[in-house]
């Protein structure tokens, strides 16, 4: 009698793994009250469009993950330490260790990306343990909803024109609203950090990774620092990710084009304001169209609330212009149509005694970040 048990109970536990429907279905009879918010969620892709099929259960469940990571999940993101146990998180904008100084994502503490980007990601931390076994790809970002590339936007308080130095703009948005980029770095057997001449979220043209030869070559990285940000871009390009000349740690797994066609925009933080998501209509957010032909980039030099004659001493010669934002005069030298001559020029300036000029970008004569001047660039030549 007890053997005919066991051959039952097997049988049955053979068929739950086989079927998992009919194993839900077994185990609601068995179990009315269990909780099933482990439940997968379907998502139907047509074109441009996602439909959830479940929304409302999501909505209305109650279980104790953060609210960030029941949006991720509702949005068929998926947790990339369930495709891969050995990747390593650190959500730096889950706590007050970043740039801003604030907690911006709140108790999740898993990284979520779209199911397809985790597969490449599983394969860049493959080709790091070939190269080394002891050596561990670090995520420090990965999915970001819109409402939190707008909070780092607007409320957070920086210093005027920082914004366009430092963020992304919601309107234009990032790969990272989709799910469909990821900021890495790589841990040693002790759990430390490569040094990749910088830190994570480091707006110095250290972190670019454009000129790197040059920049090895005037001492601003050593060729320990430069050997691991190579070894980090070629795991990654080698898993069919793309850097960007801005930063070293940010990789994008597809184009933005490619991401507005199949995948949803991650519009908010919070469940009842997603349209996807939201049982009242809520209005998606657009994003905005800019001509990649007329994106430009800069050198600045100064600022004043007076206007200065662009023939000054001041300026030593140079070619100067001028525009105004924030309710400043902003003087600018060179215009360029790629980030590379932009950073050879930002150092010629330097050397001129302008030590704290940055490069800064434009479109249609309006200023945009570096980064999305970047982003813009890279969807004109992926178009």
């Amino acid at each position: 009698m007890k053997q005919s048990l066991i051959m039952l109970a097997s049988k049955i536990y053979y068929l739950y793994k086989l079927f998992p429907a009919l194993g839900l279905i077994f185990s609601q009879l068995c179990f009315p009250f269990k909780n099933i918010s482990n439940t997968p969620i379907e998502f139907i892709h047509k074109g441009k469009q996602a439909k959830l099929i479940s929304a409302k259960k999501i909505i209305n469940r109650k279980t104790t993950l953060p609210e960030l990571e029941k949006v991720f999940k509702a949005y068929g993101l998926v947790n990339v330490q369930t495709v891969d146990t050995t990747i390593i998180v650190n959500l730096k904008y889950a706590g007050k260790n970043n740039f801003l100084n604030t907690n911006m994502y709140g108790e999740i503490k898993n990284a979520y990306l779209q199911r397809d980007v985790c597969k490449k990601l599983k394969q860049a931390s493959a080709w790091l343990k070939k190269y080394n076994p002891s050596y561990r790809l670090v995520i420090l970002d990965a999915a970001r909803p819109v409402s939190i590339q707008q909070k780092m936007w607007l409320d957070i308080p920086l210093p005027d024109g920082d914004r366009e130095k430092f963020v992304s703009s919601p309107q234009i948005g990032s790969l990272h609203n989709f799910g469909a980029a990821v900021d890495v770095t790589i841990a040693d057997q002790h759990g430390h950090y490569l040094d990749m001449g910088t830190g994570f979220d480091s707006f110095s043209d250290t972190a670019y990774t454009v000129d790197e030869d040059y920049l090895l070559k005037i001492h601003k990285l050593t060729q320990l620092q430069y050997q691991n940000r190579r070894l980090l871009r070629k795991i990654m390009q080698q898993s069919g990710f793309t850097p960007i000349e801005t930063e070293w740690w940010h990789f994008n797994a597809c184009s933005r084009n490619y991401a507005k066609a199949h995948y949803p925009l991650i519009v908010s933080h919070l469940l009842n304001q997603n349209p996807w998501l939201a049982q009242n209509k809520v209005n998606a957010p657009v994003l905005k169209k800019i001509n990649t032909a007329s994106v430009s980039f800069k050198i600045q030099l100064a600022m004043s609330k007076e206007k200065w004659s662009g023939k000054d001493k001041k300026f030593k010669g140079l070619d100067v212009n001028y525009y105004i934002h924030n309710g400043f005069y902003k003087y600018t030298t060179g215009n360029f149509s790629s980030l590379d001559k932009a950073v050879e020029m930002l150092d010629t300036v330097k050397q001129r005694g302008f030590t704290d000029a940055f490069i800064v970008a434009f479109s249609q004569n309006t200023r945009i970040s570096v980064k999305d001047a970047i982003e813009l660039i890279h969807d004109k030549n992926n178009h």
